[in-house]
């Protein structure tokens, strides 16, 4: 040991004073034992540091060497030598991931002791933040960066030290993921070209489209496609999706007439820059490298926020253009009809006709209730959870029949009632039989657009409406009519006028209409135009989203949702709150006919109407506009015209309601109960509902996942 022969221990002075040694050094009396002790031989190691003892290094001066059997003289005698301090070896690292691949950086722990001298030790513990940024080998301080986020982390060790206590050291290590994507077999060398210094030319510059400026997006969104104009045959682009510690380079060239102007983000890439530095904005621009001129032309930049969101979910619209009930999911933008085969009209003018119009969605997510045929027909109710819903036609909760006709209509929070509005008058109307309940005083006239309070406690609608039904009028006014029981509704207050101009100018906005609860019940988001409708086939009728407390008297000013409406001729219908409220916002849908990217790809110039959603502030000020910039709802058809977002949970059955079959369960699995009956029940641990799947409650996920509205997925926090 230590480069000196060992030799066994045969005299018992010896042992003991070894001994002694030993313990005073913190070795055990076994490990004493197991080496010899003459001069200059090493005893015992300090199992705590590593430190190996060495009995005449630390023996004092020779008059005071003890007596063999003399324990105190040798107390005093050796100077044992302690850990005082450590640190990590590199203080700072940084660590780049290029592609994916990994990146790995060696950390080791140094220790002084008391007597000053330093040295590495072999025997800490490494760890990490729980990142997706880098991983620590526990043992040996290797840190591996992964690519699937940039960060500054803080690396930790800890190493025993004197008397039981801890000592503690870190470092800080930067990971920074960086990508290039070259689009249709680029040869690298045009990632030259964006490496000469850029001129600023905004002449010549690629003009960004889509996303807007400013936008709020959640940190779930679906990777969007980046649209720009700008360019000639042969030219290269360069798109460059920026944060502090991760970066993302698409190069693309243009190949002549067919050439889109865009590039759809590559999804891997995009969830390394959503998990990347959470608490900075993207920013994303399009180089130009003009090919006539040979120069690189820098682009404009915007730039995105990411808030502490998840949103799942259902959203259903009307395809206006084919008169059809279509879903998105939130959560991967994937798109369907949601009833294949509505009942078809049976004779008369339009006979087989199977349009879904005027649709709305109970806030549970299991029922639809909808208009079918036209204008005045009977009107359905659907339990989306069916497992019979594909039959021909769909099987209905009600109807149709002649004499239920409604055109809009609204849920109770626990799906058992509706109000329903036909012509200009409200009803009450029971869910399971389609019958309506008498006596429940909503207004017989003059009314339209109702909307059921999340909380039960009241029914936002139009008031003083104009005309003959509720589809068109051009005067109305939000009010509020209170629950005073289960069936029966009080006083109407208005909340906001239209207008309070008895001759207003032309063009002016004087109709409040399809007004929306936010999820605390607390404010009430509607349209305010000239007209209740956005316009028909051959005219546009300016209109504009605005926000009013619920709890407002009409002298009260609504604040104008400015940065969700945009710049120009207000154009902004039909809104409708989503049932969230995360990170610090409520998130609302609406359509528009504003422009969305460009005229390739997108549906720029067409004015065709297109849904788009808006972070809402969840504490709206006074004189303060809540809203931010709205981004895109992916998976719509640009071709088609789309409007009327009812966005809600997913579809499923909760834990304990009847069932059929197991798809029909928001956890999975349908059983038979004691009682005999099928009905849902949590999962096994074994079966746990996976991230992206549907849920009753968080413990029907699996571990590290919550259950938001009906759907497995992590918390933003």
């Amino acid at each position: 040991m230590g480069g000196v022969q060992s030799r066994a221990v045969t005299n018992p002075r010896s042992a003991s004073r070894c001994l002694v040694i030993a313990l005073l050094a913190g070795c055990s009396a076994e490990e004493a034992t197991q080496v010899s002790c003459g001069e200059g031989v090493v005893c015992a190691t300090d199992p705590d540091t590593g430190v190996r003892l060495d009995a005449a290094a630390d023996r004092g001066p020779a008059v005071d060497r003890p007596r063999p059997n003399d324990l105190g003289p040798v107390r005093d005698a050796i100077a044992i030598r302690e850990l005082t301090r450590i640190v990590v070896d590199p203080p700072t690292a940084t660590l780049v991931s290029r592609a994916g691949a990994p990146a790995t950086q060696a950390f080791s722990v140094v220790g002084t002791f008391n007597d000053g001298t330093t040295r590495p030790l072999a025997n800490g513990t490494w760890s990490l933040p729980v990142s997706l940024a880098a991983t620590v080998d526990p043992n040996t301080g290797v840190v591996t960066a992964g690519g699937g986020a940039g960060a500054v982390i803080e690396l930790t060790v800890r190493v025993p030290g004197p008397g039981g206590a801890e000592l503690s050291a870190t470092a800080a290590v930067t990971v920074r993921v960086e990508r290039s994507v070259l689009v249709d077999r680029l040869v690298p060398d045009v990632i030259e070209h964006f490496v000469r210094p850029p001129v600023s030319d905004p002449a010549r510059r690629a003009t960004l489209r889509y996303p807007l400026d400013r936008a709020v997006i959640p940190t779930n969104l679906p990777a969007p496609d980046v649209q720009w104009e700008g360019g000639a045959a042969g030219d290269f682009y360069r798109v460059l999706i920026q944060k502090p510690h991760a970066s993302v380079s698409a190069y693309l060239q243009h190949t002549g007439a067919s050439f889109g102007y865009h590039w759809a983000v590559d999804p891997e890439a995009w969830r390394a820059l959503l998990e990347s530095d959470p608490a900075d904005p993207l920013v994303i621009s399009v180089d130009r490298w003009d090919n006539a001129m040979r120069e690189h032309i820098a682009g404009e930049s915007i730039s995105l926020r990411v808030a502490r969101a998840v949103l799942s979910g259902t959203i259903y619209y009307w395809d206006l253009s084919n008169g059809r009930l279509m879903r998105l999911d939130a959560l991967t933008g994937a798109r369907s009809l949601t009833i294949a085969n509505p009942p078809p009209k049976p004779a008369g003018a339009g006979a087989g006709s199977r349009c879904i119009a005027c649709h709305t969605v109970s806030r549970d997510g299991r029922y639809l209730s909808a208009e079918l045929w036209g204008g005045d027909e009977p009107s359905v109710a659907i339990d989306l959870t069916s497992s019979e819903l594909s039959r021909d036609p769909a099987p209905t909760v009600f109807g149709p029949r002649d004499d239920l006709r409604y055109l809009f209509s609204s849920f109770s929070p626990d799906s058992n009632y509706l109000v329903i509005n036909r012509g200009n008058s409200m009803q009450l109307l029971e869910r399971a039989s389609g019958m309506v309940v008498p006596g429940s005083g909503l207004p017989a006239d003059h009314a339209a657009h109702p909307d059921w309070a999340p909380d039960g406690m009241s029914v936002a609608l139009v008031t003083n409406t104009n005309m003959g039904w509720a589809v068109d009028f051009t005067r109305g006014d939000l009010a509020v009519v209170p629950r005073t029981a289960t069936t029966t509704f009080g006083e109407l207050r208005v909340v906001h006028r239209g207008t309070t101009d008895a001759a207003p100018a032309a063009g002016a906005l004087v109709t409040d209409a399809h007004p929306t609860f936010s999820p605390d019940s607390r404010w009430i988001a509607f349209q305010h135009g000239t007209n209740s409708r956005g316009g028909n086939e051959s005219t546009h009728y300016p209109g504009r989203l605005e926000i009013a407390a619920a709890s407002a008297t009409p002298d009260t000013p609504s604040l104008v949702l400015a940065n969700a409406n945009g710049s120009g001729e207000p154009d902004s219908y039909w809104p409708n709150f989503s049932p969230f409220d995360q990170g610090g916002y409520f998130w609302v849908a609406f359509y528009s006919r504003r422009d969305y990217g460009n005229a390739r790809v997108g549906t720029r110039g067409t004015r065709r109407r297109q849904i788009w959603v808006a972070a809402i502030s969840n504490r709206p000020t006074a004189g303060a506009d809540p809203s931010q910039v709205p981004y895109w709802l992916p998976g719509q058809d640009t071709a088609l015209d789309n409007m009327s977002a009812y966005w809600a949970p997913v579809a499923c059955r909760m834990n304990s309601e009847r069932c059929s079959v197991s798809s029909e369960c928001c956890s999975g699995l349908c059983e038979r109960g004691p009682d005999g009956m099928f009905s849902c029940t949590p999962p096994p641990p074994a079966m746990c509902r996976r991230e992206g799947t549907t849920c009753s409650t968080t413990s029907d996920c699996c571990n590290g996942l919550m259950c938001f509205n009906r759907v497995c997925g992590r918390d933003p926090g």
